[in-house]
């Protein structure tokens, strides 16, 4: 059973929630069970999306935590506490339980996603603005060759490059589009650099061909 992390900004539109929803709903018909990060706004939105499932869908499912549930976002701890009840799995950070300064909950944060990225087979993120931990989820998940899928609020002309490679529109998802790499994993790349570590291109345009951008446009 594979598990695949549904994440994203804390700044995702609610209009979004729907489309969350459906891309949580058609992995979990899929045979996939679903990982994310406790935060809010896209991450809310796809544990809600779980709940709502049921047990079944919950059971198998994980949610990564920079510390414990009384420490999540109020409006979260619901959704966390209904999932643990119908058997989703909660995993707690190294912050778990205790006052910490701004720095090491931050730290925490950045933890949980490492460990989360680890734990799943693949990453379907939803950016908004910036992203910052959304685009630090989907460079993890790059350099362990992990497939990414990803919605943008903001259009695709919003859409980092992730190293070497370029983002391709997806076919069953209306707006996402899917990174690959322009060499298999292992390889080195054209900078020399093996697929894992490369980090050439984060944070500049995506290469997507300009009839991809035209044709979501």
């Amino acid at each position: 059973m594979k598990l695949v992390a549904v994440v994203g900004s804390r700044k995702l539109p609610a209009s979004w929630a729907g489309r969350v929803s459906q891309v949580v709903t058609d992995l979990f018909r899929r045979g996939c069970r679903i990982a994310s990060g406790g935060a809010l706004g896209a991450d809310l939105f796809a544990l809600q999306a779980v709940v709502r499932l049921g047990r079944e869908a919950c059971k198998g499912s994980q949610v990564f935590l920079p510390g414990s549930v009384m420490q999540a976002p109020s409006v979260s701890r619901e959704w966390l506490l209904q999932f643990e009840a119908l058997g989703g799995s909660i995993i707690q950070g190294s912050v778990a339980g205790r006052a910490t300064a701004r720095s090491e909950y931050v730290g925490a944060l950045f933890g949980r996603t490492v460990e989360l990225v680890k734990a799943s087979s693949g990453v379907v993120g939803f950016v908004s603005g910036p992203s910052k931990g959304t685009w630090f989820t989907c460079e993890q998940a790059a350099r362990s060759g992990k497939q990414i899928v990803l919605f943008s609020a903001d259009g695709p002309s919003s859409i980092h490059s992730l190293g070497c490679g370029h983002w391709k529109p997806v076919g069953c998802w209306q707006g996402a589009w899917r990174w690959e790499t322009s060499v298999p994993v292992g390889r080195r790349c054209r900078h020399g650099i093996i697929v894992e570590c490369c980090s050439c291109g984060m944070n500049r345009a995506a290469s997507y061909p300009k009839e991809a951008y035209d044709e979501a446009n």
